[in-house]
């Protein structure tokens, strides 16, 4: 109890360290609750409109319906311009297409076989849009002509036309599947890395200070033994990894306005979360224990090295940032070494396939076999060395 108590005073002297790492997690928690989904907005079909320069040189009725048309299909530009203007335009891609209506046009209208062929058009034949654009004028065109055959007025016969070829009425957007617990699980997939990070940032400082040699030697002289005092330790940290993760939960259970909070997903979630946060205080206490040289000097560098290489590894190997999914066999294969395999193994079946205690209950056993087997290893370094020092 005595190492408990002084395993907090000890922790005063780094909490600067806990509370950095514990804000930027919680911060990058935020940023990703709040994150839209990617079929939140709604999506509307349109047709692609270009740049065009339209001279009607006729000035009849059926070239104004034409001009009338193309323009609210796409943006005319309007303005007098020289031969080579009109063709660095075209080159610079500022019109997509130059149309001349020349004079004449309407008379020879109605007996055209191809009306679009009575008039002068320019464009890049390289780019697609200028076929695009004159499909649309051969629609129009062909169309007006043949209601016009029927005796339909040029007016009507035009608004016709334009209400045949507006696409948007037979023709949607496919949308994305919404799935109402995806920001959730999300969430949850995103704290084993962050239980990670501030774990070992935070608390591993903590540790290595009790490593010291000078406070080693007293222990070992003393009437505590040091499999006591690891376990003292070992509780001090899984006290405040129980505390970060209390928070860190409560934040990931926020999307949807907590609705999902008390459901039986979120309880299991809860709970492959606990397990995670024991496995990683033994995995902890495993690392303290073995002889790799962490002492307080250079805490902060053994620190960091120690929560990049293992974070990250595991974040990466066990489904945490890449979907178990997308990996490939032989990281899978590795990645089943490892509690975050386990932990999104867990998750996964728990929101997508709706999954209950007894579908999940092997994923938590192994993931827990993995700390006991870490505490195993730390608790028998930890005596082997206590007893080779003490001889």
């Amino acid at each position: 109890m005595l190492v408990y108590k002084t395993f907090f005073k000890v922790m005063k002297q780094y909490k600067l360290s806990l509370i950095m790492y514990s804000a930027i997690v919680a911060f990058m928690l935020i940023v990703l609750v709040n994150t839209e989904t990617s079929g939140s907005s709604e999506l509307v079909v349109a047709d692609a409109k270009y740049n065009l320069l339209v001279v009607d040189n006729d000035q009849s009725d059926i070239s104004k319906e034409f001009v009338s048309y193309l323009g609210k299909k796409h943006t005319l530009k309007k303005g007098d311009f020289s031969d080579d203007q009109i063709k660095d335009m075209l080159y610079y891609e500022a019109i997509s297409e130059y149309i001349v209506i020349p004079k004449g046009f309407g008379e020879d209208f109605k007996n055209a076989e191809n009306p679009a062929a009575l008039l002068e058009a320019t464009y890049d034949e390289a780019l697609p849009r200028g076929i695009f654009i004159n499909m649309q004028i051969n629609q129009y065109l062909n169309a007006v002509r043949g209601y016009m055959a029927q005796g339909v007025e040029l007016k009507d016969a035009s608004a016709k036309t334009a209400e045949a070829l507006d696409t948007s009425k037979f023709v949607e957007m496919q949308k994305t599947e919404v799935i109402e617990s995806e920001k959730i699980h999300t969430s949850f997939m995103f704290l084993p890395f962050g239980i990670l990070t501030i774990i070992f940032s935070g608390v591993l400082p903590v540790i290595i200070s009790f490593n010291e040699t000078e406070k080693k030697n007293r222990t070992l002289v003393s009437s505590h033994k040091m499999t006591s005092r690891n376990v003292s330790l070992i509780m001090g940290v899984a006290t405040i990894a129980l505390v970060v993760t209390s928070i860190l939960v409560a934040m990931a259970s926020m999307p949807n306005n907590g609705s999902y909070i008390g459901t039986k997903p979120w309880a299991l979630s809860v709970l492959n979360t606990i397990i995670y946060t024991l496995t990683v205080t033994m995995l902890l206490s495993m690392i303290t224990s073995l002889p790799l040289g962490l002492v307080t000097k250079g805490s902060a560098s053994t620190t960091s090295f120690f929560t990049v290489i293992i974070g990250l590894s595991f974040a990466f190997l066990g489904g945490t940032f890449v979907p178990l999914e997308i990996l490939g066999d032989k990281v899978a294969a590795i990645g089943r070494f490892t509690p975050n395999y386990w932990y999104s193994t867990a998750l996964t079946k728990i929101w997508d396939e709706g999954a209950g205690l007894a579908d999940v209950l092997g994923s938590f056993g192994l993931e827990l076999l993995f700390g006991v087997a870490c505490l195993s290893i730390g608790l028998g370094f930890t005596r082997f060395f206590g007893e080779k020092e003490s001889a």
